[in-house]
């Protein structure tokens, strides 16, 4: 049939204005990346070598990662989220290089930009500075302002430095979680739980409007002591006592009002801090130590980037390798990027570890609330057949390792974890939620035939009894088998684990008491103790990842350089908080099956 004159000429009009539109947004976009690379290429004022007698600036940007995810373009661009991330070895490889150089005198900490870290992974950076003061190099520590943990690293140096309008301040670890069930009720929506384990509390915002006792006392616990241990370490650095820092915290309103609200003058009468300088100080202060000259207040210094860059040697291959894999993010189904751990993405790299002759055993580094449990099984069978073919597994327990973090742990060699390595809740549920109340809210209704009670398992009709038992019984197996594999791994009785189990959280050290862990120590120690099960002594340590492709280097490139545009700082409060949690819940297993630690999503970084 055809179209009439004026219509179809509308058509054809209408036809070639989104083709010039595509063409034009096209060459703008290349011409955007064009400028990108250009300054990437050609811009910045790297330094043409490492200045001799020179501070490393230490300058984190982001969140301290395991492993840099991947960049989105549409974040790229909009500016929709956080688009630096800093490495973990990347701070510590900087610490142990800098404290060999001779050509370096010390390093100045500027935590400004480092929005978030683990208390695990605060403690690793930690130790690197105190091996690198042991080394009898400066180490300073300048800010406008120190959260809690910005200001524990800042802590480890000789001189702590503060804008004279900053503050410090130290809030302690906990926080509040948001509770949907009440929202549910009044959407019409009907989520359906099945879940083992009296402290499993990841399904609670959804089945009730506030903590249950149990889950309460135990995440309770877990934070007054990773509390303790942050007061102990300060109070260490700092020459001070718990009681001071404890009083600076719980009574900090009625010292700012003796300080007329002066809050850098408070902490520096309270020994937090030792100097008060404004930038034009701070700058001529830096420029002295480093030798800078009166025009040039960055001479002598470099970023620690650009240090490594500049400092690092061949990386050619050994004949006796120790692998590093590391599993970070929630655990999912099939190939996903770099942030989440996927089961046949992270299962490749375990394959590929397993028949390189050169790899000897592996540590796998794990810093994982958990997620599917179909996932988590898939990997832990991979990682079964590495060790079957004779190689060890060590692995080394990063910020968190709980739930599926904790279930592809448990059949390891040796488990490794930092004192503050959140870790445990071994337990499982289900979730489904189902909106036949929500439809007939407004007048819709769902009905059909069916051959068997498992015939209309859909989200419009509701669970029916027969489909909750099976749902309940498959839970209940699931958990039973986490109970069997934990024994087996760590030598335990079922009923010792379940003691331990149920869904409890633990701090690393808890943990080792309980059998859960083995030693405590860092990722070095781990490497350490899988070349001892290797039985070799002369090896080198490799990162077994996907390597990047050259797209995706000039993304990450683009974030460091251009780093986050203001819609990346517009905060949605609660909104955001809500819809955040919900995302973490990544529901796609395909039996429905979750072993996931809720809490240790909100814990595992300040």
């Amino acid at each position: 049939m055809s179209q009439p004159p004026l219509l179809g000429r509308f058509f054809r009009i209408l036809g070639r204005s989104i083709d010039a539109l595509r063409t034009f947004f096209g060459r703008l976009l290349f011409v955007f990346v064009l400028v990108i690379v250009l300054v990437l290429l050609f811009g910045g004022s790297t330094p043409l070598q490492v200045p001799d007698g020179g501070l490393v600036v230490i300058n984190p940007r982001g969140p301290v990662v395991e492993q840099p995810g991947e960049v989105d373009p549409a974040t790229l661009l909009l500016g929709s989220g956080e688009l630096n991330t800093t490495p973990l070895r990347d701070i510590t490889e900087t610490l142990k290089r800098a404290a060999e150089d001779e050509r370096i005198t010390g390093v100045v900490l500027n935590l400004g930009e480092m929005t978030s870290i683990s208390p695990a992974n605060l403690e690793t950076v930690g130790a690197a500075l105190q091996t690198f003061k042991e080394s009898g190099k400066s180490l300073i520590a300048h800010g406008d302002y120190y959260d809690q943990a910005q200001y524990l690293l800042a802590s480890y140096a000789d001189t702590v430095i503060l804008h004279p309008m900053g503050q410090v301040l130290l809030p302690g670890y906990g926080g509040s979680q948001l509770f949907y069930n009440e929202l549910l009720d009044k959407l019409g929506v009907n989520v359906q739980i099945f879940r083992v384990g009296t402290y499993k509390a990841a399904v609670e915002p959804f089945e009730r409007n506030n903590m249950s006792d149990e889950s309460r006392a135990n995440s309770q616990q877990l934070v007054d002591e990773l509390w303790q241990r942050y007061l102990t370490q300060v109070a260490q650095n700092r020459g001070l006592s718990e009681q001071l820092l404890r009083s600076y915290t719980n009574d900090f309103g009625d010292h700012l009002r003796a300080s007329d609200g002066d809050t850098a003058a408070t902490a520096l009468e309270h020994g937090l801090v030792d100097e008060l300088l404004s930038r034009p100080q701070l700058r001529n202060h830096l420029r002295e130590l480093a030798g800078g000259s009166e025009g040039d207040a960055a001479a002598g210094t470099i970023e620690f980037q650009q240090y490594l860059a500049l400092t690092s040697g061949s990386d050619l291959p050994r004949e006796n390798e120790i692998g590093v894999i590391v599993a970070e993010g929630t655990i999912d189904v099939g190939d996903q990027p770099r942030g989440v751990v996927g089961a046949d993405s992270l299962a490749a790299l375990i394959r590929e570890a397993r028949r390189d002759d050169n790899v000897k055993a592996v540590v796998l580094r794990i810093d994982s609330p958990g997620g599917s449990a179909m996932a988590s099984e898939l990997i832990r069978q991979e990682l079964d057949l590495l060790q079957t073919s004779g190689k060890p597994l060590v692995v080394s327990m990063g910020g968190t390792a709980a739930s599926g973090g904790y279930w592809i742990a448990a059949m390891a060699d040796e488990i490794w974890a930092s004192p503050a390595t959140i870790t445990g809740s071994i337990g499982i549920f289900g979730m489904i939620p189902t909106f036949e109340g929500s439809l007939a809210s407004i007048g819709v209704y769902a009905d059909g035939v069916s051959t068997t009670p498992l015939t209309r398992a859909d989200p419009f009709t509701g669970i029916s009894e027969p489909l909750a038992a099976v749902f309940q019984a498959t839970v209940e197996d699931g958990y039973r088998r986490f109970l069997r594999l934990v024994a087996e791994g760590r030598g335990m009785t079922e009923e010792q684990v379940d003691a331990v189990g149920q869904g409890q959280v633990w701090s690393g050290t808890q943990a080792q008491q309980y059998g859960l862990v083995d030693y405590l120590g860092d990722l070095d120690d781990a490497i350490e103790a899988a070349a001892r099960l290797a039985e070799v002594n002369d090896y080198r340590m490799r990162y077994i990842e996907t390597p990047m492709s050259p797209g995706e280097m000039l993304l990450q490139g683009m974030a460091q350089n251009i780093g986050a545009v203001a819609l990346g700082n517009v905060s949605l409060g609660g909104w955001q908080r809500m819809f955040s949690d919900l995302a973490a819940l990544r529901l796609n297993d395909p039996l429905n099956l979750y072993t996931l630690c809720e809490f240790c999503l909100n814990l595992g970084s300040e």
